[in-house]
């Protein structure tokens, strides 16, 4: 393990500042500032995951260009920005800076969030409190700040062009244009859709933009950050001046997210060479633009917990930190052809589509066509190649989207297994036995079809699945007690299943999977015939069980197939 000298690493940190003063590991994304200043739009949205370091680039951004955060300027001194001082030292803290962050107005209901966000917005006004009665403002304006200022009553009515009021009013005051940064926006949209109230947050978004960003005469630039584009709803209506650049995009590619190398060094540093393709099968397998990306969240989390324990296993940090309502809602509301995928997906395939980078949180109404490419920007699927082009046609690209690595792939199975669950739940007990009672294998085999046939799937190991998806259908009724492969005559039943007196019934079960081409009554008739072979009736009759019936079951896919012995 390490020395205790290493630089602690920063899980959980936002604040640039509170990681370069503690010194802690930080990945140098600074030329993210010298790219944002050599592009041309006024208003940049840069679209990305979650937890892929939006929120602490713009706090970085915040400390470079805040006219207010004069003092911190040494941050950035033995930071790569600083090889190119001289060229944007014009820019350095010259500009009055608003910074919110919508990730607020995840609240649940229409007032709680507008309530929230008016709060973050005002606290710009409290940062800025002292330009009022300055005598550098109109009165007019000055009245409108004191007024926002010191509210208690927070309603979108009254908090719609805020953000270009105090654009004018720091403007009067400095002298100077202001720099908006605006992180998370589409953060209560999402909230919104799920809980019911998406057009009236729609509204309410809109109106605080189409002030501030497409007619303040005091903006001079503008970077917003989110998961989605979402331009359908009109939220940045007549926004000439607008770059969209989502993950397709080639632009700030590097800077949210790890470089491989940045990782290795960071594996490196820390003594975990050995642990890095580890890493790499967990945490990698992001494309953004051409930039080859692994989640920095999984993977300051790993090296930390590595830190505690030099043989601690990879867990899934960036699944297990969201409710991941988009793949939950795609496995519930799936038709039979996206079941088709999403196992083929899970089981390491891809699938073929276009890309739609307007799309909403209101598109999942209309079906499931858009929902890949909302599981490629929120980071769920990632493109693996471009299949065609329609630069020269006018058709749509067609990417290839794979799932990126074992940490997302776990989280599909993970939410799979809760939905399969509830299926599972859907077959009454007292009907399997009925019919395995009545020797009715068809009936049997039907019951469990039907499951298999609406739900999705995933084989990690085919055999496991279905003998622990019978053995649970089974288990658990006081009547019956159920046995998983133990011991029996020349080796090992799959199951069996005893009454609660010898006079009754016990029942072996037999499993296959079918092998190529087997047809599953081939399989079936192989399944009883081993349990004859191997005679794993004799512990039945070794406990005076007379009648003992036995099957031979079959699967093939979700097909079930099952034969009863004479």
């Amino acid at each position: 393990m390490e020395g205790s000298t290493k630089k602690r690493l920063p899980v959980g940190y936002e604040d640039f500042k509170q990681i370069i003063d503690n010194d802690r590991y930080y990945v140098d994304k600074t030329m993210l500032i010298y790219e944002l200043l050599c592009g041309d739009a006024q208003n940049t949205i840069i679209t990305r995951p979650r937890r892929f370091g939006k929120t602490l680039n713009f706090s970085m951004l915040r400390y470079f260009f805040d006219i207010t955060e004069k003092e911190n300027a040494y941050l950035f001194d033995t930071l790569n920005i600083s090889k190119h001082y001289a060229e944007i030292e014009r820019y350095r803290n010259a500009y009055p800076v608003i910074s919110i962050s919508l990730k607020c107005g995840k609240q649940g209901s229409y007032e709680a969030a507008v309530d929230s966000i008016c709060v973050e917005i005002q606290d710009q006004f409290v940062k800025y409190d002292f330009i009022a009665d300055s005598g550098r403002l109109k009165a007019t304006d000055n009245n409108k700040f004191k007024m926002l200022l010191e509210t208690l009553e927070y309603s979108d009515k009254l908090f719609k062009g805020s953000i270009k009021l105090l654009s004018t009013c720091l403007k009067q005051y400095y002298g100077s244009n202001v720099v908006i940064l605006i992180d998370e926006y589409d953060v209560p949209l999402e909230d919104a859709y799920f809980s019911g109230y998406y057009d009236d947050m729609v509204r309410f978004i809109r109106s605080l933009f189409e002030s501030a960003l497409k007619t303040n005469a005091a903006l001079e630039f503008s970077v917003i950050t989110g998961c989605l584009r979402i331009s359908k709803e009109s939220i940045f209506t007549g926004l000439n001046n607008l770059k969209v650049q989502s993950i397709l995009s080639p632009n700030y590619s590097e800077y949210f997210g790890f470089l491989e190398s940045e990782v290795m060094e960071m594996f490196k540093y820390y003594g975990f060479d050995d642990k890095f393709d580890t890493a790499k099968c967990w945490y990698d397998g992001y494309l953004f633009g051409t930039t080859e990306v692994y989640n920095p969240w999984s993977i300051i989390n790993y090296v930390s917990d590595l830190r505690k324990d030099p043989n601690a296993q990879p867990e899934a940090s960036w699944a297990n930190s969201s409710s991941n309502n988009i793949i939950r809602r795609l496995v519930e509301q799936s038709n039979n052809d996206t079941k088709e995928i999403v196992e083929r997906l899970v089981n390491g395939g891809s699938v073929d589509t276009s890309i739609n980078e307007t799309t909403t949180y209101g598109d999942l109404n209309n079906g499931n066509e858009n929902i890949w490419s909302f599981l490629l920007f929120t980071g769920y699927l990632t493109p693996n190649k471009l299949i065609s082009s329609g630069v020269l046609t006018g058709d749509d690209n067609i990417y290839s989207l794979v799932i990126p690595n074992l940490e997302i792939k776990n989280c599909y199975k993970s939410i799979i297994k809760q939905y399969f669950d509830i299926c599972k739940q859907q077959i009454k007990k007292d009907d399997l036995y009925k019919a395995l009672l009545a020797r009715d294998a068809a009936g049997f085999a039907k019951q469990i079809t039907e499951l298999l046939r609406k739900s999705i799937s995933y084989y990690d190991n085919a055999e496991q699945f279905y003998h622990g998806l019978i053995a649970g259908l089974l288990s658990g009724d006081i009547y019956y007690r159920v046995v998983s492969n133990r011991e029996a005559g020349c080796g090992r039943s799959d199951l069996m299943i005893y009454q609660e007196s010898a006079s009754q019934n016990a029942i072996i079960l037999e499993l296959k999977v079918c092998r190529g081409t087997e047809k599953p009554d081939e399989a079936a008739q192989r399944a009883l015939r081993q349990i004859d072979e191997r005679d794993y009736a004799a512990e039945a009759q070794a406990q005076d069980y007379k009648n003992i019936i036995k099957y031979g079951i079959a699967f093939k896919g979700k097909l079930c197939h099952a034969v009863v012995g004479d």
